[in-house]
């Protein structure tokens, strides 16, 4: 009797070769987690040692598990079933539908790379299961003349909760070779050797790799699941990671693995499974490329222009509801024609699905928001295809249009309207209700039987026929649509015109400020005006009696008020009107108007009343007190006759344009009643051509209601126009706010809510991230402390560990009490205010940034009096409050302008002191410019280069919910920045004496 033998290369046919490529690869690996109960499946590939990472946390196996299935190929499949019981180690877990069908799929991690580490451990309650180890290289598979029966795999049982090192796998590597080294002598040698030396190259240590892995499944402890290591890996691995054509398309490794279960529309199930694939660039960079910001969420399918929801019954016809334009539910039925009233062999689904319009101009979505879902659309939209929430490849893959829906919409984008790459949806299928529908061998999709034809056939007569009623011209429920595509349009062209006159008129502003600004810096505005003074002093002390006429004098001084003035007005901006300014416009020209009052003020009234007592004392010693006041007389006349002028002019003008606005209203207005008058007088015409005397009522009806309602629908029209002309006219009349008040107050207040949303999404995201750091060091630390505590009893018992375990523990405390600024975040910390002397602060200091201060040769001090205060308060309140600011002060000087600028730098100091009831922090640097000085304490302000602008908001907040108030001393050229925070009264300790 003959039998079949079954050759080494076997599994090489089943496994590299039946799957299309990594990404394929990594699928199949998720699917069979998913099979496994895994809550969680990480993929982690660090790029600089060429290693593959996958880890799950699903039941594992046990030794017999891994020899009976795991290394046997083609196992039973569980498809009659359907599900899979859940473990009975997790009793609790809902069972899951089984993905895997043709036990095979566990091979194609041999795509991955030649060779593999699998470490595998059984979930149970109870019981320390063992850990087992295997190691493969793929290439075996391959040798000709080889059977199966000839292959050893090298397999080791662990203790539960160990790791192998590095001894165990090289151990396992010399089972492998010497394994080789007897295949050798029946297949190619060349081949053989090739392998033993990948082998000898492969240096994978799990025990250590863990040390320093991010989170995720694992097998330490009471750990378990299964985790492969593979090294090195397939050299395609990289370019499908990073292989874009360009910036608008996602990489084939995105195409393959987002969206693994649906998460895209509102109120799906929660997936069943976890997955992430992090990108490990070197450096500590990474980054997870199948990341829920990199898929679509509800919100994108909520905000969508269109959605569509319903489900396809068992004859293919179509109930569910559709949103045009985000606008109310309404029904929807499409008919599926080919029906003839017998049950489909592809079985009942459902579809969701949501669409975009393909330009700005047409859409509901706020610009922004709009380039943002498009972007997203042109990289992976389409529509997704799930069988028991698991997704089916390739489908969802914009290159991939299963329904030919783009080759239709070439053909007539109006007729057919709907394009593949503006859809966000997902198709959902069952094992159970749609088992006709079968994968393909190589799990690239469905294979083409009389079910999936039929079940494309439905989807495609399904968005034939909603763009025929919906959005197609002439269609019987398309008006909700055209009309309001027409008012997005309409409303589109009006915002981008205003964005055009605004973005002028917001640059010119913002030039303006950073000239005035500049010229305050560098005192040019009061330089000039002092000059104007010196020199008319200077000459008035030249003149002798009968030099001038009195004529004369008055001209100088009219000429010498005439520069003061001008230099003023240079100083001056004119807020555009009707023009909303963004957050830092805002913060400048509050700032501004500070600036120009304190220049009024302290500068140019001051200067003025120098030039006129500095003319009368001249006029008195000249002789011409007698002729003083027709003097001024004659000025105050010229004063008079220019503002008279001025004000002529202004008014000539305004008028000018009042007349104009006049002639074009009338002419609107004349129009208006013209166009009424000739669509009635037509219809009038026609009414006597169209109803002729035969014919019956009912025909005269339907002429009178089509001309009554053409005549409503002008009337109508010009009536628009004219009341949307008599609102404008009414808000200039009323004593109310003007259009351009309420307009500069709307675009200000959005401009303020975008910045407060960007701001508040960038503290979330720190936020969460902070949190995420304190809770891990509020573990690891507790054992550092234990374990420090124990060293002090052989600190003891030993004078050489002595010296040892003390600097031991003088850093452990300088690094604890650095990271215990985390302290504030933890609600659960029991905080007590407590005496804190300024010279704890100051030591504080020195030790944390002492070495930063020693390299860029920075010199802080701090005075007598600082050293001697003492406040009651929280530490973790006002050590940070110090750090923040000495910190910035650190930085700028050590990046700004200092004060020596012709001789080279001058000294960088930073001072610590005690003024009244005030601590100060002042250095040498360049100070804050004008400007700034409003800004700094506001949330998101830095001009560091690639500053957050959070740390002197946060330090401002959280000193002022203790009472404490910090403030920046006013900008003085050459002087350097100045903080004062002051100190509340019950911070201040009753036996303290007040220094």
């Amino acid at each position: 009797m003959a039998k079949f033998g079954i050759g080494a290369r076997a599994i090489d046919l089943l496994g590299r070769q039946q799957v299309a490529g990594t990404p394929t690869a990594i699928s199949e690996l998720f699917k069979n987690a998913h099979d496994a109960y895994a809550r969680n499946m990480v993929v982690d590939f660090y790029r600089v040692r060429n290693l593959l990472v996958l880890r799950d946390d699903g039941v594992g196996m046990s030794r017999r598990d891994f020899e009976t299935r795991w290394l046997t190929a083609a196992t039973d499949s569980k498809r009659d079933s359907g599900y899979m019981p859940p473990p009975t180690a997790d009793p609790d877990q809902p069972p899951r539908p089984v993905m895997g069908e043709k036990g095979i799929g566990r091979l194609a991690i041999a795509v991955l790379g030649k060779q593999v580490l699998v470490l595998s451990r059984q979930k149970s309650r109870g019981m320390a299961n063992p850990l087992v180890v295997a190691l493969l290289h793929w290439d075996v598979f391959s040798l000709p003349n080889v059977q199966l029966g000839d292959i050893e795999i090298p397999l080791r049982e662990l203790e539960g909760g160990l790791l192998p090192d590095r001894a165990i796998v090289s151990d396992m590597v010399e089972e492998a070779i010497r394994n080789l080294a007897y295949l050798r002598k029946n297949t190619d040698p060349r081949l053989a050797d090739q392998i033993i030396d990948d082998l000898l190259r492969f240096d994978v240590d799990p025990h250590s790799l863990a040390s320093v892995m991010m989170e995720g499944p694992d097998l330490r402890d009471d750990g378990h699941g299964t985790h492969f290591y593979i090294l090195p890996t397939n050299e395609t691995l990289a370019l499908d990671v990073d292989e874009v054509v360009d910036d608008e398309k996602a990489t084939p490794m995105q195409k393959a693995l987002l969206g693994f279960s649906n998460t895209m529309v509102p109120g799906h199930t929660p997936p069943p499974m976890r997955t992430a694939f992090r990108d490990h660039k070197g450096g500590g960079l990474w980054e997870d490329i199948i990341g829920s910001n990199n898929f679509f969420s509800p919100e994108d399918f909520k905000n969508s222009d269109h959605q569509v929801s319903g489900a396809f019954d068992e004859h293919g016809q179509f109930s569910g509801s559709i949103r045009v334009f985000n606008g109310e539910a309404r029904p929807l039925r499409i008919h599926w024609p080919n029906g003839r009233g017998q049950p489909t062999k592809c079985g009942p689904f459902t579809l969701s699905f949501a669409y975009v319009q393909g330009t700005a101009r047409e859409t509901h979505l706020p610009r922004d928001r709009w380039n943002e879902v498009i972007g997203k659309l042109n990289r992976i939209g389409g529509l997704y295809l799930y069988r028991d929430n698991i997704r089916i490849l390739p489908y969802g893959d914009s290159d991939y249009d299963f329904l030919d829906i783009e080759r239709r919409r070439t053909k007539h984008a109006g007729y057919y309207f709907f394009s593949y790459r503006r859809m966000l949806g997902v198709i959902e299928t069952t094992r159970k209700e749609n088992a006709n529908l079968v994968e393909k061998a190589g799990r690239e999709g469905f294979q083409a039987n009389a079910a999936y034809k039929e079940f494309r056939a439905i989807l495609e007569n399904f968005f034939i026929q909603l763009a025929a009623e919906f959005f197609r011209e002439g269609g019987t429920s398309s008006d909700e649509f055209f009309a309001l595509r027409e008012e997005n349009a309409k409303n589109f062209e009006i915002l981008k015109k205003r964005e055009q006159q605004i973005s002028t008129q917001r640059r010119k502003l913002s030039q303006s400020l950073e000239k005035f600004f500049t010229k305050m810096a560098d005192s040019a505005f009061e330089d000039g005006v002092n000059d104007i003074v010196a020199a008319v002093e200077h000459r008035i002390s030249a003149l002798s009696a009968g030099e001038l006429e009195p004529g004369e004098i008055r001209r100088m001084e009219s000429a010498a008020l005439a520069e003061i003035m001008s230099i003023s007005q240079d100083s001056r901006i004119v807020r555009p009107r009707a023009i909303g300014l963004t957050k830092e416009q805002t913060r400048q020209w509050a700032s501004y108007e500070v600036q120009r009052g304190n220049l009024e003020s302290g500068t140019y009234a001051p200067a003025v009343e120098r030039v006129r007592m500095a003319f009368a004392a001249a006029k008195e010693r000249l002789g011409m007190a007698d002729q003083a006041r027709q003097l001024a007389f004659e000025t105050i006349s010229d004063i008079s006759s220019d503002s008279q002028r001025q004000m002529r002019k202004l008014s000539s003008d305004v008028r000018a344009d009042a007349d104009g606005f006049h002639e074009r209203i009338v002419q609107i207005t004349k129009e208006s009643i013209r166009t009424v008058r000739t669509a009635i007088e037509d219809k009038l015409i026609a009414f006597e051509r169209e109803a002729a005397s035969d014919m019956t009522p009912e025909e005269i009806s339907r002429v009178q209601s089509s001309i009554e309602a053409h005549i409503k629908a002008v009337t109508d029209q010009q009536s628009d126009i004219l009341q949307k002309i008599a609102s404008d006219i009414a808000s200039l009349s009323n004593d109310g706010p003007s259009m351009g008040d309420l307009l500069t107050a709307m675009e200000t207040d959005l401009e303020d809510r975008r910045d407060r949303e960007e701001q508040s999404m960038r503290l979330a995201q720190m936020g969460q991230a902070i949190g995420i750091v304190h809770h891990e060091f509020s573990a690891a630390i507790r054992t550092v402390r234990r374990n420090v505590r124990r060293l002090e009893s052989w600190a003891n018992r030993n004078e050489k560990f002595r010296q040892v375990y003390d600097d031991v523990t003088q850093s452990y405390a300088h690094l604890d009490s650095y990271l215990s600024l985390f302290a504030p975040l933890s609600r659960g910390l029991d905080q007590t205010k407590r005496v804190i002397r300024g010279s704890e602060v100051a030591g504080y200091l020195m030790e944390l940034l002492g070495d930063r201060l020693r390299r860029h040769e920075v010199e802080m001090s701090a005075t007598q009096n600082f050293q001697d205060t003492e406040i009651v308060a929280f530490v973790s309140t006002i050590y940070p409050a110090f750090v923040n600011l000495v910190d910035n002060a650190l930085y700028w000087l050590n990046h700004g302008q200092y004060v020596d600028r012709e001789t080279a730098v001058g000294p960088k100091r930073i001072t610590l002191d005690r003024q009244g009831g005030s601590l100060i922090v002042s250095d040498t640097g360049s100070g804050v410019m004008p400007g700034d000085e409003y800004a700094i304490f506001e949330t998101g302000f830095s001009r560091k280069p690639g500053g957050t602008g959070l740390g002197l908001s946060i330090t401002h907040d959280v000193l002022e919910r203790q009472g404490f108030q910090l403030s920046l001393d006013q900008y003085e050229k050459g002087k350097g920045a100045t903080f004062r925070i002051r100190i509340p009264d019950d911070a201040i300790p009753e036996n303290s004496h007040d220094l």
